[in-house]
């Protein structure tokens, strides 16, 4: 049996949606003995590649950028009260520019007849697509249909190098054909992977010590970065007005990010610091998705967010913002939990409090999930997806 074998790069393993849906790829490919993967990742940065680990052990990992140059370009952008590093930064950020695309020549020189296909997961290969002579898929992971003027012109220009387009949704497949004018025969619709019996292991571990408490509470919960576009202030004005009108429950936002030292002020400022929990960044998030009463998400953009799927496994109804891609793919128009117009908090605080006690509607969404929509996003049946996929040139 011919193994295909398959360049799997993404730029980081930091903790992020991207990062963790490769990883389920990845632990559920390196079973298959008709493949044979090694993973191509950007930045050696050992503190923050935090999937590192999960990786299987029999894939073989290489890294672009030495654990040296990274730890020296931090130290640089950290650095900001120095004069002399904020010159040097953009100047690192250039030089990096010209290594990477001279190390992916020279590696695909002497590399080329190891390998019968790319993948670019996170689709950072854009600006050095044209040093690699091999069959190349993206893969598009969220919205792009926000990209207007150059932007949209430049994302058109690179899609074309692809010689197929992965999306993550129908929704975003159809934005691909309607947007960015991509030929059907060239798009491929893949949902994300999951490993059900992964998440129902995990949802049983036991938390640290100091987290006990937190789960002895009444809660509803939301996990995500804290980045703009995410809708965290939208949600903290949500539970406000909840918190009026009588609702005892607590909020825990799980996650980290850039917007955490505004979203701590708008916590102190509407005096909920004993109700809204931001609890940082949780490898195992589960157990807190099990014993939550209600999962939230009030982002304005997704690709096909997993946290859904995770949550509703964990037995965990979700009432979400529905923004223009994958929301819809997973709960269905209301079937399998509840979709809100973007941007309308009257109507998402009054589904909470419709929905935060209702046992039975919880229950019939949560099973009826099970049973009819659960069986196309598992990993097994995403793995044979997946070989249709990278087999696309054999018949030809």
């Amino acid at each position: 049996m011919e193994k295909k074998r398959i360049l799997f790069y993404n730029g980081q393993l930091f903790m992020g949606g991207i990062e963790r849906v490769l990883i389920s790829y990845l632990q559920g490919l390196a079973k298959e003995k008709d493949l044979e993967i090694t993973v191509l990742i950007k930045e050696n940065d050992p503190e923050k590649n935090i999937f590192f680990k999960d990786i299987p052990k029999n894939l073989p990992v290489i890294f672009i950028k030495t654990e040296e140059m990274v730890k020296f370009r931090n130290k640089v952008k950290n650095n900001k009260k120095n004069i002399f590093c904020r010159l040097l930064y953009p100047l690192l950020l250039s030089y990096e520019r010209i290594y990477m695309k001279k190390w992916l020549k020279k590696f695909m020189q002497e590399n080329k007849e190891k390998f019968d296909i790319v993948i670019d997961f996170d689709m950072s290969l854009g600006k050095y697509l044209d040093v690699i002579p091999l069959p190349k898929i993206g893969w598009v992971h969220y919205n792009l249909s926000s990209k207007k003027g150059k932007k949209k012109v430049r994302l058109s220009e690179r899609l074309k190098k692809y010689d197929k387009i992965v999306n993550i949704c129908d929704e975003m497949l159809q934005e691909m054909i309607q947007i960015f004018d991509v030929p059907k025969d060239r798009l491929y619709r893949l949902y994300n992977p999951f490993d059900i019996d992964i998440v129902k292991k995990n949802m049983e571990a036991e938390v640290e010590s100091e987290d006990e408490k937190f789960l002895k509470n009444e809660y509803m919960v939301a996990v995500s970065r804290l980045a703009k576009g995410k809708g965290r202030e939208d949600l903290i004005d949500i539970y406000y007005n909840l918190k009026n009108k009588g609702i005892k429950d607590k909020l825990y936002i799980i996650g980290d990010g850039p917007q955490k030292s505004e979203l701590e002020e708008k916590i102190k400022e509407l005096n909920l610091e004993k109700d809204v929990l931001l609890l940082g960044q949780k490898k195992n998030p589960f157990p807190w998705m099990k014993n939550a009463k209600l999962f939230l998400h009030t982002s304005y953009g997704e690709g096909l967010p997993t946290v859904f799927l995770e949550s509703m496994i964990c037995g965990t109804a979700v009432i979400a913002y529905d923004c223009p891609t994958g929301p819809k793919d997973i709960l269905g128009k209301n079937e399998y939990g509840i979709l809100v117009k973007n941007g309308d908090k009257k109507s998402f605080e009054e589904e909470i409090i419709n929905l935060l006690d209702d046992e039975n509607r919880k229950k019939y969404m949560l099973d009826k999930f099970m049973k009819e929509k659960i069986k196309e996003l598992d990993v097994k049946y995403i793995v044979e997806q997946f070989k249709k996929l990278i087999n696309f040139g054999d018949e030809e």
